[in-house]
């Protein structure tokens, strides 16, 4: 089969001419091996000649390379990557066939041995080795096997290239080897061209074209031999099929683009860091980020907007490879664009959205990059718990951009300023001259506040609270009722941990109550605003929130109802502050932490500094779930950084 009957020439040759190790093993030994076999191996061939399959591996690859060897003899073929013994582990590329009506086994090992001489020593196949045998070996080979005579046709050729083609054996007999072979790659196979005698040995990898039009990727490697009975030469070739090893190939090629992507993720978010720690400024942030991201290379553009007062829709604060325009995105509605919708769909759903280039679609993206050319464009909320603040905006060249691991670090940059865009917002209401106002009427409900308050008739005010364990703790003051019977009644709520007396009398009292959660004050103190007052009473439930004069009141209020059904708003104003400057910036507590300005409140509001003292700081650390000894420091801290401030300016 496959063979064209125009010239006569030895079997034997053939099969030692075809390049990589070839190995026919008969019952459990290895009946015969190529000088090639031998040297990838790097056993002599009279050691191998005659010797049990299982010494070519290791003891614990014994029950795989069986399992391979029944597999080929019961599904023709067996292909695998494999570790041999020889003069040392070496790993091969190893594929088993089975001849038809034989328990012969052909071993095909794809390699080169660095040491062989280009002219083999004569060595013969096994003993009764017939034509019919020797074609049968080639025939099962797992790899194209072609043999062309000096006038460049077919002499012969295996079942492996009809099946890889689709040609039948008549039609391949009448065709041109090159006409297997792409015209642009042409000058790249070697023995279909050039004269026999000039062709060097050497490996390529071109592609085969099928009767379909497709193309199959193979690494091509050949020998010239020349057979003794006539004396003519003929070129040996083998033809791998690689499309699996270039799928590898790919695989890892985007596994390591990942991986520095991400590398280069985790250091943006270094830098973000870094630099909201040394300026506390978000403008600086968004700014410094945007730089950094277009000059990581992987990414052509990087946009930020931040949500206008009032507004759905958001405001450029930093951008860099913009060109020009594009100064706010609606998120409302319809988008301002198709392709514009993967910003909306980011800010409402809370989750990095991403969108592609589609061939025919519009496509503005590319008039937003300085140099065109985006592929793929990814929208990254900058959110902290809940609330988004704004939205990154990313785009690359790279149609395939934005997997899985690239999506969760930029998920992670996007909650980190998230977190520096929510303190700013709440730094800029500690600081602001003037403040939105927003009074609300609640019904009852299931807060601590509403169910007491409603259900005794007494008067709950809110004087403070603070940040405490996995919850909060509420400085409550109450009017008209013993203590007892409102500490009685606050603890029945499911949602109270602690309910501590700091000082009462016989009709009122102040109580420091530690709760798990509360709806409101989550929700409120996630959106950048404060609960500035909150009164209960048998007929009447009132409080009031402060947000900074340019937040996104609507946004607040609707947070706010949604979380705390019971609330309706009654009113917003405006309201400006009384002239102070121990609480602005450059005064004496903006030298403090967060932590430390909780833990002088939750000192002050439980009357640590009171004469006599109304609470210790054991009591102070178990309502905020921290050490003793931790309080005293952060006491100590504070003090020490108000007196300073305080004296060292008086001086």
């Amino acid at each position: 089969m496959g063979d064209t009957g125009q010239v006569s020439v030895g079997w034997e040759s053939v099969v030692r001419a075809v390049p990589g190790g070839v190995g026919v093993q008969e019952e459990e030994a290895l009946a015969y091996v190529s000088p090639t076999f031998a040297g990838i191996v790097g056993r002599s061939r009279e050691k191998l000649r005659d010797s049990p399959w299982e010494s070519l591996f290791e003891p614990g690859a014994s029950e795989r390379m069986r399992a391979a060897l029944d597999a080929a003899r019961t599904g023709g073929r067996w292909r695998g990557e494999v570790s041999m013994v020889g003069a040392g582990r070496v790993p091969v590329e190893l594929s088993l066939s089975s001849p038809a009506g034989t328990d012969a086994v052909v071993w095909w090992l794809s390699g080169r041995d660095p040491e062989a001489a280009d002219e083999h020593d004569a060595e013969t196949l096994p003993r009764g080795t017939s034509a019919r045998l020797a074609r049968t070996v080639l025939n099962t080979i797992d790899d194209v096997v072609y043999v062309i005579a000096e006038d460049s046709s077919f002499w012969f050729w295996n079942e492996r290239l009809a099946e890889t083609t689709g040609y039948s054996h008549e039609e391949i007999a009448a065709m041109d080897p090159m006409e297997f072979i792409p015209e642009d790659q042409h000058e790249y196979v070697p023995g279909l061209r050039e004269a026999i005698e000039s062709i060097e040995d050497r490996r390529v990898e071109v592609d085969i074209l099928t009767a379909d039009g497709e193309r199959v990727p193979h690494e091509f490697s050949g020998t010239t031999f020349e057979d003794p009975e006539t004396g003519r030469s003929f070129r040996c070739g083998v033809a791998r099929d690689i499309s699996e090893r270039r799928e590898r190939e790919r695989t890892l090629r985007r596994q390591r683009d990942e991986l520095a992507t991400l590398n280069r993720i985790n250091a943006l978010l270094f830098e973000t860091a870094r630099e909201a720690i040394r300026t506390g400024s978000w403008e600086a942030v968004t700014r410094v980020l945007c730089e950094q991201v277009v000059a990581s290379e992987f990414y052509r553009f990087a946009w930020v907007g931040r949500f206008d007062r009032g507004t759905d829709r958001l405001a450029r604060v930093a951008a860099d490879g913009v060109d020009g325009g594009l100064e706010t995105i609606r998120t409302d509605g319809p988008a301002d664009g198709e392709d514009r919708d993967v910003v909306r769909r980011a800010v409402h759903t809370g989750e990095l959205a991403v969108t592609r280039r589609r061939d025919g679609a519009a496509w503005r993206w590319d008039e937003t990059a300085v140099d065109g050319g985006i592929g793929s464009v990814a929208a990254v909320p900058l959110d902290h718990d809940g609330t988004v603040y704004g939205c990154l905006v990313l785009g690359t060249e790279r149609p395939d951009a934005f997997e899985p691991r690239e999506r969760t670090g930029l998920e992670v940059l996007g909650r980190l300023v998230g977190i520096v865009l929510h303190a700013a917002r709440t730094q800029k209401l500690l600081f602001a001259d003037s403040v939105v106002e927003l009074e609300f009427e609640a019904a009852r409900g299931e807060s601590p506040l509403l169910s007491v308050g409603s259900e005794l008739d007494c008067t709950l005010s809110l004087d403070g609270y603070v940040p405490g364990g996995e919850g909060w703790v509420l400085y409550l003051s109450t009017e008209r009722l013993a203590p007892t019977e409102v500490a009685n009644a606050v603890g029945q709520n499911p949602r109270v941990e602690t309910v501590r007396a700091i000082t009462g009398g016989d009709r009122s009292a102040r109580f420091e109550v530690g709760v798990s959660a509360s709806s409101l004050l989550d929700v409120v103190t996630d959106a950048g605003a404060a609960v500035r007052t909150a009164t209960v009473t048998p007929t009447e439930t009132r409080f009031v929130v402060e947000a900074p004069i340019d937040a996104d009141i609507r946004r607040i209020v609707d947070r706010v109802v949604a979380a705390f059904p019971e609330a309706d708003p009654l009113a917003t104003r405006e309201r400006n502050r009384e002239p102070v400057t121990v609480g602005r910036p450059g005064g004496v507590l903006d030298e403090l932490t967060a932590r430390q300005r909780e833990v002088l409140e939750a000192a002050y509001r439980a009357g640590y500094f009171a004469w006599p003292r109304e609470s210790t700081a054991e009591e102070v650390a178990d309502a905020l779930g921290i050490a003793p000894s931790t309080v005293h420091a952060h006491l100590r801290k504070s003090e020490a950084n108000i007196l300073s401030e305080l004296l060292d300016t008086a001086a």
